[in-house]
């Protein structure tokens, strides 16, 4: 068929897998991933060979430019939804990490929580555990020390009765010997004196004596018996008869001297003076043993002999010898003459004298004596000193004795009772109420015009002969009991002494000492109260012990309105002596409330120790408390926790006053806070906060400060409610730690302050100081600035 069909031409694309020898590459660089297979269909009939179709490759190009296209922008696309992919599900992954990442924080937070409660915790278990432990140790140490002194105590009583007992056996037997020996010899003397001529002496005559037997031993007296040797011209005549003097009273045995002058034998001669205006003075008068007194010539007679009369009487020395009758003529005889004494005799019949009642005297040469005054006056039998039955003594070696009741006033009652140290004082009613005394009476119709200072300065009657004890006189005098404090360390503290009147002062027995004993004791002082200190704290004391069971109920203002048993009475020794802690005023505005206006260091009264502080009188109305004053760079302040805590420094100069001691303070009512500085200009600023307070210990001493006012600016606002930080110990809110990072001071840290007075002393640098490392209050002068003084005190 000769006509030309038209030619179809159907391209058929098969798109089979790759292979290495068939990936072909583009104009453009892509690579085929297959390959298109061109078949070209010819109908029946027609022409082969050389036939091109009309634009066939031109269009076989544009399909492939559009394929590859096409293919591009789906390979792009493709890439694109895959990055979109991935994008979404690391955004997933991401939220999905920050949850969990939140749920971390959130629980670390909690852990934390937890921690601080646990640490709070376990200091608070860990203070009490320790507290525990220094009381059962201290209650361990004073039942050990309490068991001890009892142990002592007994011991001490067990020898003290067995000695007493061997020195009452030793005094029975040493008694029973000296009996028998005194028996013995009045034996012999008896039979000597039954034996003996006595004939009375001359001047001239001759003494001669005949062997008698001497008693044995010392002390003994050998009486001599003795012959006149005269001639037959001396002999009396008759009608005449030798007289004969009575020997006087023996009452004790000594052994008399055999040289000088003739011996008396005055043994235990019985004296008194006679004429004087007081009992120290007076005509010296002997009495014999038939009782008959007689005076003492004054020839040779001195200050030697005075010494001993004097003494023999119960004074002390003799003041003067007063001769030639000075005191009245006595009546009667002279018994001794030439009296020599060497003067430390006890008993003037133990000093040399011529012959009992051998004297060539009158009366107008009695010898007398001045003695030194040494009187004593006393009340006894009362519960309590000012109280009592009122007995006398004239010398230190003389016997108490009472003083009648004859003549007696309210004006001598008073007298008496000045003269022992009280104020006034009124007579008691009857000698009932006191008991009775013994012994001597020594005065009576005392008159006393009310003013005198001494009861011998009133008219009196010495040794009176018509009282008896149902007689005595009684007074009550207005008492007061005087307190101190001695042996502590500061004024406040100390055993605790008492002295009843004008007497001796004496300590107090812890026995049954406790709290309200201590508030009277110290209220007595002029402090607020105290609190008791028993086992011995305090050194021991020496004297008396005057009290034993003091009893207060703990509002008396004396000890004398407490109940005291018989002053003077107890079983405890100077180891068991009580002590106080007294409270002293409690801040500088008491103080100055008080009237010390004065500027200087005051001792604050915080429990269970004086604390001292300086006290600010002057500025802005006084009164205020110092508890922190940088003034030149003397006392660092890079402490540790526990010298915060105690306190550090000279209170004259630069100090921290102690958190637990600002926390004490400040715990017992509201303050307020006074902030001042001062720069390196001269220049001065200050703040105010109306309220300032700092919680204790197991709070980490958390600060409580607000109300600002000043001109300072406020840099201390940040610091309500923090803890406070130093350099071992890290309470800020900062992930760091500002207490180091800072200047290394112990202060209220939020993000490491906008104020640090406790930094370091950098001097006068300007405002090139270290960044946050002076002492600085950056409201004012900048973080860059150290200021050359500050100080911080508070007032209610």
């Amino acid at each position: 068929m000769a006509s030309v069909s038209l030619l179809s031409v159907l391209v058929l694309c098969v798109s089979v897998p790759a292979r290495a020898q068939d990936v072909r590459t583009d104009q453009a660089g892509y690579a085929d991933k297959g390959y298109c297979t061109y078949t070209y269909v010819v109908p029946p009939g027609s022409r082969t060979g050389t036939f091109s179709p009309p634009r066939l490759e031109e269009q076989l190009a544009e399909v492939k430019e559009q394929t590859d296209r096409l293919k591009n922008q789906v390979d792009f696309m493709s890439l694109v939804q895959t990055i979109q992919i991935q994008q979404s599900d690391l955004m997933s992954k991401v939220n999905r990490l920050g949850d969990r990442l939140e749920s971390v924080k959130s629980l670390t937070r909690e852990l934390q929580k937890q921690k601080t409660s646990l640490q709070t915790q376990v200091d608070s278990l860990s203070n009490q555990l320790s507290d525990e432990k220094i009381r059962s140790a201290q209650l361990e140490q004073n039942l050990t020390h309490k068991l001890q002194e009892q142990e002592t105590r007994l011991q001490g009583r067990v020898q003290n009765l067995t000695q007493e007992l061997q020195e009452q056996e030793t005094l029975l037997q040493t008694q029973m010997q000296n009996l028998t020996t005194t028996l013995s010899e009045y034996d012999v003397i008896i039979k000597q004196r039954l034996q003996c001529t006595c004939e009375r002496l001359v001047p001239g005559d001759v003494i001669s004596s005949t062997t008698a037997p001497l008693p044995s031993g010392p002390g003994s007296t050998a009486i001599v018996p003795v012959t006149k040797m005269t001639s037959s011209a001396e002999q009396p005549s008759i009608g005449q008869s030798a007289e004969s003097t009575a020997a006087p009273e023996i009452t004790t045995t000594t052994q008399p001297s055999t040289t000088g002058t003739a011996i008396a034998p005055v043994i235990g001669l019985h004296i008194r003076l006679a004429g004087g205006k007081t009992p120290l003075e007076g005509r010296v008068d002997v009495r014999n043993g038939t009782g008959q007194w007689g005076s003492v010539c004054d020839d040779n007679f001195d200050l030697q002999d005075a010494h001993v009369v004097c003494r023999q009487l119960g004074f002390g020395t003799a003041l003067e010898v007063k001769l030639a009758g000075h005191f009245g003529e006595g009546s009667g005889n002279v018994w001794l003459d030439e009296v020599a004494c060497g003067g430390n005799e006890t008993n003037l019949g133990d000093c040399r004298a011529d012959s009992w009642g051998r004297s060539d005297c009158s009366h107008k040469e009695d010898a007398g004596v001045v003695c030194e005054e040494k009187p004593a006056f006393r009340l006894a039998g009362g519960h309590v000193p000012w109280e009592g039955r009122v007995e006398f003594r004239p010398g230190e070696k003389s016997e108490w004795g009472a003083v009648c009741s004859t003549s007696w006033t309210e004006a001598d009652a008073r007298v008496v009772c000045r003269q022992l140290g009280n104020t006034d004082g009124v007579t008691a009613a009857g000698p009932e109420r006191f008991g009775r005394g013994t012994g001597r009476i020594w005065l009576s119709d005392v008159t006393c015009s009310g003013e005198e200072t001494n009861i011998l300065s009133c008219g009196f009657t010495w040794d009176p002969p018509d009282c008896g004890h149902s007689q005595d006189v009684a007074v009550i005098c207005t008492g007061d009991v005087s307190v101190r404090l001695t042996g502590g360390q500061s004024p406040s503290k100390g055993r605790v002494e008492v002295r009843p009147g004008n007497g001796d002062w004496g300590t107090i027995c812890d026995d049954g000492f406790d709290d309200r004993d201590a508030q009277v004791v110290c209220r007595q002082l002029g402090y607020r109260g105290g609190v008791a200190r028993v086992g011995g704290v305090y050194p021991e004391g020496t004297g008396n012990i005057w009290l034993e069971n003091l009893s207060c109920t703990g509002n008396e203002t004396s000890v004398a309105d407490c109940q005291i048993n018989r002053w003077g009475d107890h079983d405890c020794t100077h180891k068991e002596d009580a002590g106080i802690v007294c409270i002293l005023e409690e801040d500088c505005a008491a103080y100055y409330s008080s009237g010390w206006t004065t500027s200087g260091v005051y001792r604050i009264g915080l429990l269970p120790s004086d604390v001292e502080a300086y006290c600010d009188m002057d500025t802005a109305g006084g009164g205020w408390t110092v508890i922190q004053r940088r003034q030149d760079g003397s006392v660092p302040f890079n402490r540790n926790w526990e010298e915060y805590k105690q306190g550090f420094g000279d209170k004259n100069g630069e100090y921290w006053l102690g958190n637990e001691n600002i926390h004490l303070l400040t715990n017992q009512k509201n303050y307020k806070l006074r902030v001042d500085l001062l720069d390196w200009d001269g220049d001065s600023r200050f703040a105010e906060y109306s309220t300032f307070r700092v919680s204790g210990e197991s709070d980490q001493y958390r600060l409580h400060v607000a109300g600002y006012s000043g001109n300072a600016g406020d840099s201390m606002s940040d610091n309500n409610g923090l803890r406070f930080s130093t350099i071992d110990r890290d309470n800020d809110v900062w992930s760091g730690h500002c207490s180091q990072a800072r200047g290394q001071g112990g202060w209220w840290f939020p993000h490491c302050a906008r104020s640090l007075l406790n930094g370091r002393y950098l001097g006068n640098c300007g405002n090139s100081c270290p960044y946050l490392q002076g002492v600085m209050w950056g409201d004012w002068r900048g973080y860059d600035y150290s200021l050359k003084s500050v100080s911080m005190k508070i007032r209610p």
